[in-house]
């Protein structure tokens, strides 16, 4: 005990013993995280849509939309899609991307995808070449006009690669993310702001009579009259993002890495040292007012 009492005293010390206590907490949350993630991940398995369906879940289905809107090269009805942009022979370039809260339709079920956090892999939609000084139509110049990178490109007069990766309206798709009975989010949409609520409003147009039905457009551009969905699918503890790609991703690909779970020791054990630390500096001090 006598030599916890001569530990050495400087301010560098006692800064770093005060952070050691500070990161303990958000490190043992990190690692605690990381453990949970990595639970659920090792019991995901491709499932269709499923009104029972709660947690972390892989879900296949058929993209249905919401909302008119139409992939920027290859004008095709799409729920979303990634714009990839790069000068011709150059690295140099940037992505423009959207994507739009859509049905996933099963056969027994419909789930609504809400894209926060969304990331979208699939298969190339659409090419093309721009030239410097080549005419545009209007829309593809206002979204190459939101990159940076690609303004300096068209400043200095490259010609551009046009890559289009489009999540196409009646597509097979794969969606990770967290999933929740539709009828919580009735009760809990405070939760996403007012502006899912006018996302709600703006692309669900309610039926006429009182069955609960909604207004959708199918693959082929028409309107068509679809049931109110099941199941709601977004980004949500554990996994904190949504994943949207053509092909089933690996579940170990998604689990965050094995390091991440020595976390749930260090973070205590970094805390209990800078307590120790200041508890031996100040207990003289507190001994001798008592004296």
């Amino acid at each position: 005990m006598e030599a916890l009492t001569q530990l050495p005293v400087s301010v560098p010390l006692l800064l770093l013993a005060t952070a050691f206590v500070v990161a303990g907490a958000p490190l043992f949350a990190a690692g605690l995280h990381a453990f949970r993630l990595r639970r659920a991940l090792a019991e995901l398995r491709e499932t269709a849509p499923d009104a029972d369906a709660s947690g972390v879940v892989m879900v296949r289905g058929e993209v249905v939309l919401e909302s008119p809107m139409f992939a920027p090269l290859s004008g095709k009805p799409c729920a979303g899609y990634a714009l990839e942009i790069s000068g011709q022979g150059m690295r140099v370039g940037g992505v423009v991307r959207e994507l739009r809260p859509f049905r996933l339709a099963g056969e027994h079920a419909t789930a609504r995808v809400v894209p926060d956090q969304a990331q979208w892999h699939g298969g190339i939609t659409g090419e093309r070449t721009v030239a410097a000084g080549e005419a545009m139509p209007e829309r593809l110049a206002a979204l190459l006009g939101q990159s940076p990178e690609v303004r300096w490109l068209q400043d200095r007069r490259v010609t551009l690669c046009l890559t289009e990766r489009a999540l196409e309206a009646g597509s097979e798709v794969f969606v990770t993310g967290v999933a929740r009975a539709s009828d919580e989010h009735a009760g809990q949409r405070t939760r996403h702001g007012a502006q899912v609520f006018a996302m709600v409003e703006s692309v669900e147009l309610a039926a006429t009579g009182t069955d609960g039905m909604a207004w959708s457009v199918g693959g082929d551009g028409r309107v068509i009259r679809t049931a109110q969905p099941e199941l709601w699918i977004e980004a949500d503890e554990p996994l904190r993002r949504l994943l949207v790609s053509a092909e089933a991703p690996r579940p170990a690909a998604l689990a965050p890495p094995f390091w991440k779970l020595v976390l749930m020791l260090l973070g205590p054990a970094l805390a209990l040292a800078g307590l120790l630390y200041l508890t031996c500096i100040a207990a003289p001090f507190v001994m001798g007012r008592f004296q």
